[in-house]
């Protein structure tokens, strides 16, 4: 991955100006002390001062470069460190990172001491955070629900309603809401009305005539007496009285003897739809029958169409509150999250454990992605890179070097000069 090579900072380049400016004045001074020495043995100690300087500064400068670049453009060996160790280094870097950074044991301590929920419930409780979270979703709500109202989504919704109904046991359920009905004697009540309507409906004259005229079409063979409509009337009127008195009894009398075949019979249909496997087999197969249907996802798409439209006119009006009640909505949950210990607590715990997991899974990943994003890297763009960033520290090795330098060239002269003064020293060299 070759890329646009970056800049030399100006306090690297200032570092490195001071570092030659240091090197070229010890120069001078080792040349004019050099020049002095015969007038003054002050002088030599300049001289081996200046010259132990332009050794530090000399040595410093080729360790400093040579973790960079070749020293001169010679093909020193072991020079050009970065450049020759990239991958490899990359490589060590990414292990140094997963093995002492990126590991539960150091990880866990820190998350521990993070109080993420009770963070989040202050931010949350404050007006203008949770004003700013009204405003945000507000405005972001016609685009999430025109997203929302695609026919991909709606299809999708239809499918999701779908699967869902599927998977319900609706022997089971309905079982168990006949039982719920039954328990407190709704089902009767229920009947009443249902025998109310019966009975006013039979009791209409409409009603009444359209009995007579079917009657009528099955009396077919009266039709050559003449007796087909006064037989059919007749016939319709008795039939009407009977089924008008009868709904009536059953209406007045609470234990009437149909009532109580209608109790036998929800409470077999009740245990039936909850125990017989042929019951539950038969409703699983008229519930997949009916969502196979292919015009059975239509009115859920419809309906989901509509939903969204209703939820967006009223996002987009000037005057819509729902900022106003999302913001309430946010901030009264800031303010019940910071009361609630417990719900703190758990939040916390599971974030944790959400996060170690999520770290867990994937460190090797992350190392991963470290070593190849460095072994991508060119190398002489990562070495100037990490010059320009490490090189300024790195310079007060080559001016520490120099001045070290000078110190130690000037103590080891005047060491050098007294051992020379020493009676039995000179007695030995010039004996």
């Amino acid at each position: 991955m070759k890329t646009a090579s970056p800049q030399v900072p100006y306090s690297l380049a200032r570092m490195k100006t001071l570092a030659v400016g240091l090197l070229l004045l010890a120069g001078v001074v080792y040349a004019v002390a050099t020049v002095l020495e015969p007038r003054h043995t002050a002088w030599g100690y300049v001289a081996a001062a200046a010259e132990a300087a332009m050794i530090g500064a000399l040595a410093d400068w080729f360790a400093v470069v040579a973790l960079f670049r070749h020293p001169l453009g010679l093909p020193i060996p072991h020079t050009a460190i970065i450049v020759a160790n990239k991958d490899r280094l990359g490589t060590q870097l990414a292990r140094f990172l997963g093995e002492h950074f990126l590991t539960i044991e150091h990880v866990q301590p820190t998350l521990a001491r993070w109080d993420m929920a009770g963070a989040l419930g202050q931010w949350l409780a404050q007006p203008a955070s949770a004003q700013r979270v009204g405003q945000w979703l507000q405005q972001a709500t016609p685009a999430l629900l025109n997203a929302l109202d695609q026919t991909p989504a709606r299809q999708w919704v239809a499918q999701l309603a779908q699967r869902l109904l599927r998977e319900v046991d609706l022997a089971t359920l309905g079982g168990q809401a006949l039982a719920a009905l039954t328990a407190h004697g709704h089902h009767q009540q229920w009947l009443n009305g249902l025998l109310q309507q019966l009975s006013g409906w039979a009791g209409q004259e409409a009603v009444q005539d359209k009995l007579t005229d079917a009657i009528a079409r099955e009396l077919k063979e009266l039709k050559y007496v003449g007796l087909d409509q006064m037989a059919a009337r007749l016939a319709t009127r008795k039939l009407v009285a009977a089924l008008t008195r009868t709904l009536a009894d059953v209406a007045a009398d609470p234990h009437h003897e149909l009532r109580q075949r209608f109790d036998g019979w929800m409470r077999e249909s009740i245990q039936r739809l909850q125990t017989d496997p042929d019951w539950q087999a038969r409703v699983a197969l008229w519930r997949d029958a009916w969502l196979d249907q292919p015009q059975w996802k239509a009115p859920i798409e419809a309906w989901w169409h509509e939903l969204m439209g209703t939820l967006r006119a009223d996002a987009v009006k000037p005057e819509s509150a729902l900022g106003e009640r999302i913001a309430s909505v946010v901030q009264a949950a800031g303010q019940q999250l910071l009361a609630d210990t417990s719900l703190r607590a758990w939040l916390n715990a599971q974030a944790q454990q959400m996060l170690l997991r999520l770290l867990d899974g994937s460190r090797n990943t992350i190392v991963g992605f470290v070593a190849e994003r460095v072994q991508a890297w060119d190398a002489h763009d990562m070495s100037r890179t990490l010059e320009n960033n490490i090189g300024r520290d790195l310079q007060f090795i080559r001016i520490n070097g120099t001045l070290v330098g000078a110190l130690v060239g000037l103590l080891l002269h005047a060491l050098t000069q007294a051992v020379l003064g020493l009676p039995a020293v000179a007695t030995w060299m010039h004996g």
